[in-house]
């Protein structure tokens, strides 16, 4: 079964990743650099791991559907943020050195996975019982 600890922390490191490389590069592109660092700034604050799981709590009827919003604004926002990050990849002029046009559709696909894996936990969810 996915964790949700090691899921979250997972994406949140990543944010961290992305927002140190983009820091150099603010003076090129502005504008881009502002967009790409608020978009992992906010990836990083929703993802900020928990130590238990949400369905290792007791929840009353009332709350389930407050829970299952709120985890449902969650993943949306996550898959969100990787699907935007790939167009971000694509036109970014000021990538690494290194990295040609041809090797921009590796840092692309991770973003696809990245923005796909919160939809397959939305799915998986949906086939739980605890929060029906």
């Amino acid at each position: 079964m996915l964790k949700r600890l090691y899921f979250l922390l997972g994406y949140f490191l990543f944010s961290i990743l992305a927002l140190t490389s983009l820091i150099p590069t603010y003076n090129d592109d502005k504008m881009l650099a502002l967009t790409s660092i608020a978009l992992f700034l906010v990836m990083g604050i929703i993802s900020f791991p928990a130590k238990k799981n949400i369905s290792d709590y007791k929840m009353n009827e009332e709350a389930k559907p407050l829970v299952k919003s709120f985890m449902l604004k969650t993943l949306l926002s996550l898959s969100a943020v990787n699907l935007i990050a790939i167009f971000l990849v694509k036109f970014d002029p000021n990538m690494p050195e290194g990295i040609t046009e041809s090797m921009r559709i590796y840092p692309m696909i991770m973003h696809a996975v990245l923005g796909i894996l919160p939809l397959f936990v939305l799915f998986r969810m949906s086939q739980s019982a605890k929060l029906k």
